[in-house]
C-alpha cells in the first residue's frame, strides 16, 4: 500500500549514477523521523524519479517534498530507507529557513561513530561494516563547530587525479575531516 511523506530535503547528494536524498518528515510545524527515500535498484541511488512533477528539477535543500512511497526498506544500519513509488512524481510542496531547523538538531555528546578508522584525505571518516552494523541510525543533523572546507586533487600519487572537496570539522571535541558529495558545494 503506497502513502506519502512531506520531508524537509536535508541531502541531495552524488550517489554512483544517481544520487541519495534524505530529510527529516514535517507535519507542517515540527521535524520528525529521517526518510530517505530510496529505489529499487541494488544500492538504493535515485535517478529521474527524484525530480518534480511538472518542472523536472531536482529537490534543494531545505525544500518541502511531497514523495510517494511504497514501504520501509531498512538496509542494514539504514533503518531510514523507504522504497520509492516510481508511479508518483515528487512534489515541490514549499520551502523552510534554517532557522526553522535549529530545533532539530541532534546533538551528540560523543564521536558520531567510533573514530578511529581514516581514509588516505580524511580523519575519522572510515567505518567498517561490523562497526556499522551496531548503529542505530545512518543520518544525523548537526552544526559542526570550526567549519573548513578545502578543494583539492587527491589520487596522484595513484595515476587517477581528480578534484575532491572536504569539510574539516569539530563537533562534540572530536574532529574530522568527510568528503563532501553535494554537487552544489562541490561547485
Amino acid at each position: 500500500m503506497s502513502y506519502t511523506k512531506t520531508i524537509v530535503c536535508l541531502a541531495n547528494s552524488r550517489k554512483l549514477a544517481g544520487r541519495c536524498v534524505a530529510g527529516k518528515e514535517w507535519d507542517g510545524r515540527n521535524l520528525g523521523a529521517w526518510c530517505r527515500p530510496v529505489s529499487a535498484r541494488d544500492r538504493g541511488e535515485l535517478t529521474a524519479e527524484r525530480w518534480y512533477s511538472k518542472t523536472w528539477r531536482d529537490p534543494q535543500l531545505l525544500d518541502l517534498i511531497e514523495v510517494g512511497l511504497l514501504g520501509p526498506r531498512p538496509s542494514a544500519f539504514q533503518t531510514e530507507n523507504h522504497l520509492v513509488d516510481t508511479t508518483v512524481r515528487w512534489k515541490y510542496a514549499g520551502h523552510v529557513s534554517a532557522r526553522q531547523l535549529v530545533h532539530a538538531l541532534d546533538k551528540p555528546t560523543g564521536p558520531l561513530w567510533a573514530n578511529g578508522e581514516s581514509t588516505g584525505n580524511g580523519l575519522n571518516d572510515k567505518v567498517s561494516a561490523a562497526v556499522a552494523e551496531r548503529q542505530q541510525n545512518s543520518l544525523i543533523l548537526v552544526q559542526p563547530e570550526l567549519l573548513t572546507i578545502t578543494v583539492g586533487t587527491e589520487g596522484a600519487d595513484v595515476g587517477n587525479p581528480r578534484r575532491r572537496v572536504r569539510g574539516h570539522f569539530s563537533l562534540a571535541a572530536h574532529d574530522y575531516v568527510l568528503a563532501i558529495t553535494d554537487p552544489i558545494v562541490e561547485k
